[in-house]
């Protein structure tokens, strides 16, 4: 009797402790997933500048893989031109076939490293001087030709973003050389708007944000989308190409006008909803620093028309409460601001390297991770590849450890207000700036014109910060 109550003791105790196991692990698994819903990360491309005439520039006007190119359907173009580029874009260069492979393979293991939930392309997918790269090497100079050619390119490119991304949303931005026409050229409601809208599409996964996508893109090339497993933040992508200084087309002012009032719209159901709203654009506002630079009487230029800043800004100003970043390409540098909108408001603006070398920098992407918690972007992560080191791709930098390694839940803007011009801040922000390039001729206009555009500034006020 006394060894069956033993064993039956024994029994209870073992039972016991099976059932605390079987209970500590799923509370583990569900601490592990409200950790997981804590963050939300999500991964930045911008300034592809996808070039497939670069192995075409040793080899004079005559190319025959491009005329291959132009009659193989877009599935086939990988395979044409791993045969035809063996070596990747050089500093001064666009994106060919080696680097782009180079960059999604990388992208595609940080993604799946930081488990993040969609991708931003920041804009501008075609090369600088694209049509004149077509007429040179195909001796094709038919509109028709070229826009096939651009059809095929947009397509070919989308399909390697999915192969990259294949279970995640990928959402597509319109840049200054996205166009049939020339660079800043856009036709509102025209063929490109339409042709890219279906072929784009393909890149989000979500139904309804899909069906989002392809009701609003056609017009002009901006679109709202509510976040996949967030539905209290939204994200609203912009074409700021619309804005450029440099922008024309047909009633591009009428398409202007129209996308503001787009956008108070959709910061207004944002407020409604008790929601916050994450922006994103290829162009940024503010002073164009390199533009300016090249004029020798200096005569400032700015990134937008004035009349637009002011609409974009009188937007922010009253939404402020509910935009938690904003996030843009173009500059092809690794850049951030602090957009102050008042006493209790100041919204973190970031920029994200381009994938293209062209202007001296090292291709890049970054990585953010914003807390539906704090509603607030609470880190991101650059990566780079060195162009003369193999295509090794590295981490450039972690934002919170370089600039809050002491401060676990400051948020960004916190940081970003550090970088005075003799700080420690500014010496990381002018060393990261190119993406590991020491670049002479940003060094020695760094001081004053780079650094005093560090702060979102009116033009009066660039002045006086220059003098």
């Amino acid at each position: 009797m006394r060894s069956s109550s033993m064993y039956s003791r024994s029994m209870r105790v073992l039972a016991i402790l099976f059932f605390m196991f079987i209970a500590s692990q799923f509370s583990y698994a569900k601490t592990r997933d409200e950790k997981a819903k804590s963050k939300i990360p999500f991964l930045t491309l911008s300034d592809i500048h996808f070039d497939p005439f670069v192995g075409c520039y040793n080899r004079g006007n005559a190319c025959g893989y491009i005329q291959q190119l132009r009659s193989a359907p877009a599935s086939s173009w990988g395979s044409i031109l791993a045969a035809n580029e063996s070596q990747p874009s050089q500093y001064r260069q666009d994106t060919n076939y080696p680097l782009l492979q180079s960059a999604l393979k990388a992208a595609k293991l940080q993604a799946v490293r930081s488990n993040a939930q969609f991708v931003i392309v920041l804009g501008d997918f075609l090369a600088h001087n694209y049509r004149e790269y077509y007429k040179k090497y195909t001796g094709d100079r038919s509109s028709v030709g070229y826009r096939e050619f651009v059809r095929k390119t947009l397509s070919f490119l989308t399909m390697e973003l999915n192969r990259t991304f294949p279970s995640i949303d990928v959402y597509p931005l319109i840049g200054n050389n996205d166009t049939y026409q020339y660079d800043y050229a856009s036709t509102p409601n025209g063929a490109f708007f339409n042709d890219a809208a279906g072929i784009w599409s393909d890149l989000i996964k979500n139904p309804a944000n899909r069906s989002a996508f392809m009701n609003s893109f056609y017009r002009g090339g901006y679109y709202a989308v509510t976040i996949s497993g967030d539905a209290k933040l939204k994200l609203i992508l912009l074409n700021s190409v619309l804005f450029a200084t440099n922008a024309r087309g047909k009633n591009i002012d009428t398409a202007a006008t129209n996308e503001l009032t787009w956008l108070h719209e959709e910061l207004a159901v944002v407020k409604s909803n008790q929601q916050m709203a994450l922006l994103a654009m290829h162009i940024p506002a503010g002073i164009d620093v390199y533009a300016t630079l090249q004029y020798r009487l200096f005569r400032l230029i700015e990134l937008w028309k004035r009349s637009y800043v002011l609409g974009y800004e009188a937007n922010l100003k009253q939404f402020a409460p509910e935009i938690a970043g904003i996030f843009a390409g173009h500059l092809h540098m690794d850049w951030f601001q602090v957009l102050t909108l008042s006493n209790a408001n100041r919204v973190p603006v970031s920029g994200t390297p381009a994938i293209s070398p062209i202007y001296g920098n090292n291709p890049g992407f970054k990585i953010y991770t914003y807390s539906p918690d704090s509603k607030e972007i609470t880190n991101f992560e650059t990566y780079y590849t060195p162009i003369d080191q193999q295509l090794s791709w590295l981490k450039e930098y972690n934002y919170k450890q370089i600039y809050q390694p002491t401060c676990r839940l400051c948020s960004i803007v916190t940081a970003m207000n550090t970088v005075k011009p003799s700080s420690v801040s500014a010496s990381y922000y002018k060393h990261f700036y190119a993406v590991g390039v020491h670049d002479q001729s940003i060094e020695a206009k760094w001081d004053p014109y780079y650094w005093c555009a560090i702060r979102p500034l009116a033009p009066q006020q660039y002045w006086t910060c220059v003098a």
